[in-house]
């Protein structure tokens, strides 16, 4: 999964409820449980939004690196720049 370190953590737990939401809308679906079955599916539908947020999270992160490691070839010092932008 493609998250930032910090929130590893958080994303296998949300991938796990998602999972599950799936097992449980499929037996709900099974049993006849129709309104049960499109409740988990709201919740997976919900785990896999904040699944997307974090991917979202770890790709504006590494734009922003790879920014930082452009600035730096161009010698461009961020510290300064980021003085600049506290003004």
């Amino acid at each position: 999964m493609n998250v930032l370190e910090k929130d590893r953590q958080l994303a296998e737990k949300i991938m796990g409820f998602a999972a599950l939401c799936l097992r449980q809308a499929r037996l709900e679906w099974l049993h006849g449980q129709l309104d049960e079955a499109e409740r988990w599916a709201k919740e997976f539908l919900r785990c896999k939004r904040d699944l997307d947020e974090l991917v979202r999270k770890k790709e504006e992160h590494d734009k922003l690196v790879q920014l930082v490691e452009v600035m730096k070839e161009r010698g461009i010092d961020i510290a300064i720049v980021m003085r600049k932008g506290n003004e």
